[in-house]
C-alpha cells in the first residue's frame, strides 16, 4: 500500500492545459483533501475517494454530461466555475492511471 507522499506525488505533474482558471485551483484542493485521507489500500478504492473528493470541489458529479458546473472555486477572490470536460476527459483519467500504475495494476514504463 502507498503511503501519502506517494499519494501526494500522484498531483505532482499537472495537466498542460485547463479549461477554465478555476481548475488548477480546484485541482489543488483535490489534492489536499485527497491526502488528507489515510492512504487507499487499492487502485479501486483511491478512484472512489478521488471522485468523492472531486465532487465536493467541483460541486457536480463529473460524469453527469447534463450537469452544469456553478461558479464555486475561488480565483483571485472571485467565483469561477470548472471545466466539466477537462474534469471528464483529462484530469480523471490522468489521476486515475497514476493511481493504478502506483498500486501495480499498469505498467509503469514509457515507450
Amino acid at each position: 500500500m502507498p503511503d501519502s507522499s506517494e499519494i501526494a506525488r500522484l498531483f505532482d505533474r499537472r495537466p498542460r492545459h485547463w479549461g477554465s482558471p478555476a481548475d488548477p485551483v480546484a485541482w489543488n484542493a483535490v489534492r489536499d483533501k485527497v491526502c488528507a485521507q489515510i492512504p487507499p489500500e487499492t487502485a479501486t478504492e483511491f478512484v472512489t475517494l478521488l471522485r468523492r473528493e472531486i465532487v465536493e470541489v467541483v460541486g457536480v458529479d463529473i460524469d453527469d454530461v447534463d450537469a452544469i458546473a456553478e461558479p464555486s472555486v475561488l480565483v483571485e477572490g472571485r467565483p469561477e466555475a470548472v471545466h466539466l470536460p477537462t474534469w471528464r476527459t483529462i484530469v480523471a483519467p490522468l489521476l486515475t492511471a497514476r493511481a493504478r500504475q502506483l498500486y501495480g495494476e499498469l505498467p509503469t514504463e514509457r515507450p
